[in-house]
C-alpha cells in the first residue's frame, strides 16, 4: 500500500484561484464588449431618430400637397385658386414642427424647413405642384423628401 505524501502549503499556491494578470485580461475582454454594445445602441438610438424625422416630413409634405390639392379649379362658375399662387417659382421657406406648426425660423422644434412650388404649364395643360422638406438632426447634410404631382384643370 502506497502512501501519499501530506501536501505543503507551497504545493497549493499555484492551484489556489486566478492570478492578477488573468482577472486584468477578463476585464479587459468585458470592457471591449460592453464598448461595442454601447455604440451599437448609440447606432440604432440615430437610426430611430432619423427615421421619426424622415416619417414626419414626408407626412408634412402628404398634407401640404393635400391641402393644394383641395384648391378649386373648375370652369363654371370660373374658379382658379392655384393661378394666383402659380409662379414657378419656390416659395420662401417656413419651418414647422412636427405638428405642422410654422415659425418664422429655426429652432430644436421648429426644424422641417418647408417651400412649395406651383407651375402652370398653360392652357389645357395641368399644373405641377411641389412640396419640399428639408430636415437634418446634426450639423451633417439636410435630408430632403420631396413630393410632385400634376393637379388637372376641368376647363
Amino acid at each position: 500500500m502506497s502512501r501519499r505524501a501530506p501536501r505543503t502549503p507551497n504545493a497549493l499556491a499555484g492551484e489556489a484561484g486566478f492570478t492578477l494578470l488573468e482577472v486584468l485580461v477578463a476585464l479587459l475582454v468585458a470592457m471591449v464588449g460592453l464598448i461595442g454594445t454601447v455604440a451599437f445602441q448609440h447606432t440604432v438610438l440615430r437610426a430611430t431618430l432619423a427615421a421619426n424625422d424622415s416619417q414626419i416630413a414626408t407626412q408634412l409634405a402628404v398634407r401640404t400637397m393635400e391641402e393644394l390639392n383641395t384648391r378649386r379649379t373648375q370652369a363654371a362658375p370660373f374658379i382658379d385658386a392655384l393661378g394666383p399662387i402659380a409662379t414657378g417659382a419656390w416659395t420662401d421657406p417656413v419651418f414647422l414642427d412636427s405638428q405642422g406648426r410654422q415659425s418664422a425660423a429655426w429652432s430644436a422644434t421648429a426644424r422641417w424647413r418647408m417651400r412649395t412650388r406651383v407651375t402652370d404649364l398653360g392652357g389645357g395643360q395641368p399644373y405641377n405642384l411641389s412640396v419640399e422638406i428639408s430636415y437634418s438632426i446634426d450639423s451633417e447634410n439636410p435630408k430632403l423628401t420631396r413630393i410632385d404631382s400634376e393637379r388637372r384643370k376641368t376647363w
